[in-house]
């Protein structure tokens, strides 16, 4: 909005004033959520590099486990015996708002079913990697529902922090500027016409006297 395309008039004056305490008012609004929203990011990222090595150090036992079985009873065995596995696990997700970014929450609901085999005719150590890669699902979603809110939070913090800067460097003090043409350009106005008003009152006075000094003479003349 270029100050000379406003007029600097007083109705000019209070629109933009007006127009000014909304974007004010719309930035103190931005930067609170710009905070909440920094705060919440970072304790999701806290939570996701918690999540990160429980995940690394279970999976690092699981593929030791399969490691040693696959030694034992040879990788076939396990392979066939591990498309025999019935698998009873169940996630369910929600969301809670945070400052309007829908976050996930997900549960991991395991149902441990029973081997098809025994343990007398199971492959060496089948059941140990069964367990140790069961162990590691609830970490696996845990770190999904984290890296996945810290995705998103990130995504409206950088969003919401154009919008702070844009109000903050550009509309603020754009809206700065013009208040100050405008009360400046009035000023000026109010300036010029105290000045005229005092020249048409020492005019008018002048007159009054000039008309008062011939009213005085003409009764001297009588």
């Amino acid at each position: 909005m270029p100050e000379k395309t406003i007029a600097p008039t007083r109705s000019n004056y209070l629109r933009t004033r007006k127009s000014f305490e909304r974007a004010r008012e719309g930035y103190e609004l931005l930067e609170r959520k710009r905070q909440i929203l920094v705060m919440e990011l970072m304790g999701k990222m806290q939570a996701a590099s918690v999540a990160q090595g429980q995940v690394r150090e279970v999976m690092k036992r699981a593929f030791e486990a399969l490691e040693r079985a696959a030694v034992a009873a040879g990788s076939e065995r396990l392979l066939r015996e591990g498309c025999a596995i019935p698998v009873g696990h169940r996630l369910s997700i929600r969301t809670r708002s945070v400052m309007g970014v829908n976050v996930p929450e997900i549960s991991f609901h395991s149902h441990r079913l029973p081997l098809p085999f025994g343990l007398l005719e199971g492959a060496s150590g089948a059941d140990e990697v069964c367990k140790s890669f069961h162990d590691a699902l609830e970490l696996i979603v845990r770190l999904a529902e984290v890296e996945n809110a810290v995705l998103r939070l990130a995504r409206e913090v950088k969003r919401t922090q154009r919008r702070v800067n844009a109000l903050e460097k550009i509309f603020i003090p754009e809206y700065e500027d013009i208040l100050k043409f405008i009360g400046d350009s009035l000023e000026e106005r109010d300036r010029e016409d105290m000045v005229i008003m005092k020249k048409v009152k020492l005019m008018r006075q002048a007159a009054r006297e000039a008309q008062s000094g011939r009213l005085a003479a003409e009764e001297g003349h009588g």
